[in-house]
């Protein structure tokens, strides 16, 4: 399954419009947002910010779409979206992949989880794209949609088969890593 993987938002209707046409575009089964969806976003024109269109557009793909709280998600249900919102982290299992989502406030590539607790950490919160193995564990954060930090595009993360994509919203690939098949001992059943 292809995946596309997100994070930091932040309300921005216009980035949330080009978020999606990326995930059409790719054709992506399935949408990972990695918290801090709709508020604290620019007030800034340009950004759009519009916290209810943003779950207005996210709406349709309500079936494809696995949230993760973020820090500034905080009252997010009162905007009634309807899909579901993992309180703090969740693990997946990708084609035998174990995968610890969050937003990265709370577990990062400088705090990771609990040794082995997943095979891949997917996190957001910093606003930069980032890459990096700790131990045996492979952390990656796609970046943020609407307002990246350090000089990085607004970007976004694409994953099938082992093969993580980092792209921005015009869909140029600016780095890539291929993970390792899981071991016949560390696969899980999906």
């Amino acid at each position: 399954m292809k995946r596309l993987i997100a994070s930091d938002l932040h309300g921005s209707a216009r980035f949330c419009r080009q978020l999606l046409e990326r995930y059409q575009q790719e054709g992506a089964q399935q949408l990972i947002l990695l918290g801090d969806l709709v508020y604290s976003g620019s007030y800034a024109p340009q950004y759009e910010y519009d916290p209810h269109q943003v779950i207005q557009l996210l709406r349709p793909l309500a079936r494809e779409i696995l949230w993760v709280e973020g820090n500034c998600d905080c009252g997010a249900g009162a905007l009634g979206p309807a899909f579901p919102m993992y309180a703090g982290s969740a693990t997946v299992s990708w084609e035998g992949l174990s995968v610890f989502l969050t937003h990265g406030h709370r577990y990062g590539p400088h705090n990771p989880p609990p040794i082995g607790a997943a095979q891949v950490l997917l996190s957001g919160h910093t606003h930069i794209p980032s890459w990096q193995w700790v131990g045996d564990l492979f952390c990656a954060n796609p970046g943020s949609v609407s307002l990246p930090r350090g000089g990085s595009p607004h970007s976004c993360l694409l994953y099938e088969d082992g093969l993580f994509r980092w792209l921005t919203l015009e869909g140029e690939t600016f780095h890539w890593e291929v993970l390792p098949p899981p071991s016949k001992e560390n696969i899980l059943s999906d």
